[in-house]
């Protein structure tokens, strides 16, 4: 039975993918730059009213930054807040000075930490005539009468695609699924994690499989690259864990804006996530694209173009 997904909204897509972080933290620029010319009570409010919004954006971008820069980012905000919206005192205003140009420092700063997360990464390693897919439904698919992207990039650019992914299958279930990888398979994709996210899995019960899964791939001679997760604010660990780790074992994440770039293109899926003919095509270009480093075939690219936020 085919399990059908509620359409994703687009303004979800575009949290989801990080993007709404860079406009939160210029829209929070803006504001704080502004407020030592606001006297009013009306523009005075206003201004609240736009801090909120931009906090809410930063927020719902989910950057997996570590909880300390978390914690000092709200104390950094909530001193300024609470400084300007003060009444003026001749003894408050140092303070509210320096409020503010911390938070004008933090902000660019913090921007800037993520930016480097949004780039393709660059993928070394020994040259591969084959690629291995480790994945959900995803990459598995869920329709029978569309092909999974895996086979439409092996059609496309000729490279051989084995494509070892399963409906429903968790980062736990990765370690079951990589018993189909051979000395010979030396360039592997992972593609897994939705459903633990969607299913509410303890981040740690996530972790100790994203681990055990990483250090039974990860060899001399051998390249894992991995799709980052898009993700939701209650599932902030789900990314600090997963660039822990591709840090600790050397795999390069493809970042979270190329995913939900697919997802969020004109007709890309059945029911808001999985995808249907023409977006599997973006995502064969997406990895085709990705990959191309250290795969030894020259690629044809797929006839519909990924489109990226």
């Amino acid at each position: 039975m085919l399990v059908r997904f509620p359409e994703v909204n687009p303004m979800l897509l575009y949290f989801a993918s990080g993007e709404s972080l860079y406009s939160g933290a210029a829209l929070l620029l803006v504001t704080v730059a502004i407020s030592p010319h606001l006297t009013h009570r009306r523009p005075l409010r206003l201004r609240n009213i736009v801090t909120w919004l931009a906090l809410a954006m930063i927020v719902m971008a989910c950057p997996p930054f570590s909880w300390i820069i978390d914690a000092m980012f709200g104390v950094v905000f909530f001193l300024w807040f609470v400084a300007w919206n003060k009444t003026p005192e001749r003894s408050w205003t140092g303070f509210r000075v320096a409020t503010m140009a911390v938070l004008l420092v933090v902000l660019p700063a913090l921007a800037a930490m993520e930016l480097r997360h949004r780039r393709m990464p660059a993928v070394e390693g020994e040259p591969s005539d084959h690629l291995v897919v480790i994945g959900d439904s995803i990459s598995a698919g869920l329709d029978a009468r569309v092909a999974p992207w895996p086979v439409i990039m092996e059609r496309a650019t000729g490279v051989q695609v084995r494509n070892l992914s399963r409906p429903g299958a968790t980062m736990t279930d990765g370690l079951a699924l990589a018993d189909g990888v051979t000395h010979d398979d030396h360039l592997i994709l992972i593609e897994l994690g939705g459903n633990d996210l969607i299913a509410g899995e303890p981040s740690d019960v996530f972790a100790r499989g994203l681990e055990a899964l990483l250090a039974k791939l990860a060899a001399s001679g051998r390249t894992v690259v991995m799709f980052e997760l898009p993700l939701l604010p209650f599932r902030i660990a789900y990314g600090q864990i997963q660039r822990r780790l591709a840090a600790k074992y050397g795999v390069p994440l493809i970042p979270k804006r190329y995913f939900t770039g697919v997802i969020a293109g004109k007709d890309a899926t059945l029911d808001g996530l999985h995808l249907t003919d023409a977006g599997a095509r973006r995502m064969a270009l997406v990895v085709a694209q990705a990959l191309s480093p250290v795969l030894r075939a020259q690629f044809e690219e797929p006839t519909t173009p990924a489109t990226h936020p």
